[in-house]
């Protein structure tokens, strides 16, 4: 799935202490509030760990949470397979009442397999319905169809451009920004050249699936792609074809660094943020992540996105943006009379546009509610990327399309980063797709 939280800044204890099978207790929350007279408790598993820049924002309205109401909040941190870990919290009878977690992967069929219940009635009852972005509702839709069942409440929107280290580049002799792939290859002979990595990427995990999917749609419309994600079809579609063969020549070419076949998201942002690698692709999370680093990178760097190639579906450079990211979906256990009110309570005061802000400045999201958050918008990278969309075109994110098929997706699609050919990998994702 893709990942807001880089395994590195993540701490060990915080890992040993949550296990696999969830206890449900306090995890990750220190120092928490002292209730006020209430009572009650609440179950939560949260995607937002431990040195994630949301945590933080997330910590705060938690406390202030049980502060008002009285109300424990029990806080397990999700770990990286946190589907499984839901799942196996729930199949062992200890549920939580809240999940807050990207909608990915086997998330997508959580609603179809009971674990979660779905929030159509919520966002109207909760005065939520007037405040949300309806293309930010529509992506938690299931099936990805306009009438679906709403599968949770979106929260942390993001963008996803390429980040181009300008100094590297400069030092290696590139003027500018590539724009075609043909610039793309040119620029990562002469950094290869001056000894600087060109593009990483983790090929062996969600960071490698996001760009080859990028990539592979380079000569497709979105209705074509979005099906062929859904139910195969690589090998038998020429333009999708067609796009998994410009992958192999630009991996060929040595446009990604060195072995990007055994390296993860986290390698991927080690090698950027060091200055090791000129360029990334890498979604809005790693905005502030980046200046946590202490390199300085986030000055360096400039958003754009990824290169075109001659004859592509797209006018511009193509970059990812969506809603898919965290969100609040809530399982039969916490839509129980004893728990929704409680649900509600803690869920309508993270869309307070106070704490909406809140996230927008400490994580970078893009809010899926309406209202002026650009003063929030603090971080540099994040201010660049606001001003993106004049020079970009949207590509179609695989998530919602691929669904529980990621995970044998991936493992096709670290072959793909090594040596496999565009007909293997093609064949490879159709029976991945199917199954």
């Amino acid at each position: 799935m893709h990942r807001t939280t880089p395994r590195a800044v993540r701490t060990v204890a915080a890992l040993a202490a949550c296990a696999m099978v969830l206890t449900l207790a306090a995890c990750g929350s220190d120092d928490p509030a002292e209730p006020a007279a209430g009572g009650g408790t609440l179950d939560i598993v949260t995607r937002w760990s431990s040195g994630n820049s949301a945590a933080k924002a997330q910590k705060r309205i938690f406390d202030a949470f049980t502060a008002e109401t009285g109300i424990k909040i029990n806080v397990t941190e999700g770990l990286e397979a946190i589907d499984d870990q839901v799942e196996n919290a729930v199949a062992a009878g200890k549920s939580p009442d809240l999940v807050i977690v990207n909608l990915f992967d086997k998330t997508v069929g959580w609603l179809d397999a009971g674990v979660t219940v779905p929030v159509d009635q919520y966002v109207k009852d909760w005065g939520l319905a007037g405040k949300m972005k309806p293309e930010a509702l529509d992506e938690w839709r299931a099936g990805g169809a306009p009438d679906g069942k709403l599968q949770g409440l979106p929260f942390s929107g993001f963008s996803w451009p390429v980040w181009y280290n300008t100094d590297l580049l400069t030092k290696a002799g590139v003027t500018e920004i590539p724009k075609t792939t043909d610039d793309l290859i040119a620029a990562a002979k002469k950094l290869r050249a001056a000894k600087i990595g060109p593009l990483t990427v983790g090929g062996n995990d969600w960071s490698g699936q996001k760009l080859f999917y990028q990539i592979a749609q380079s000569f497709t419309d979105a209705a074509t792609m979005e099906k062929v994600m859904q139910g195969g079809g690589y090998c038998a579609t020429p333009s999708v074809l067609n796009g998994v063969k410009l992958f192999t020549q630009l991996r060929d070419a040595g446009v990604f660094v060195d072995n990007a076949a055994g390296l993860s998201s986290d390698d991927m942002y080690a090698s950027y943020y060091s200055g090791k690698a000129a360029i990334m692709s890498a979604g809005s999370w790693a905005y502030t992540e980046s200046a946590a680093s202490g390199t300085g990178i986030e000055k360096r760097t400039t958003l754009d996105g990824f290169p075109l190639p001659g004859g592509s579906a797209f006018k511009r450079p193509t970059s990812y943006r969506g809603f898919t990211g965290v969100g609040f979906m809530i399982t039969k256990h916490g839509a129980e009379s004893g728990q929704i009110d409680k649900v509600r309570k803690l869920v309508t005061k993270f869309y307070a546009d106070p704490a909406v802000g809140d996230f927008v400045k400490d994580a970078g999201i893009l809010p899926p509610t309406t209202g002026d958050f650009a003063s929030y918008a603090t971080d540099p990278l994040l201010a660049k990327s606001l001003g993106l969309d004049a020079a970009v075109d949207y590509a179609v994110l695989p998530d919602v399309w691929i669904g529980s098929a990621s995970d044998p997706i991936t493992q096709v699609l670290t072959g793909a980063y090594g040596k496999a050919t565009p007909q293997e990998i093609c064949a490879g994702l159709d029976t991945a797709t199917k199954g």
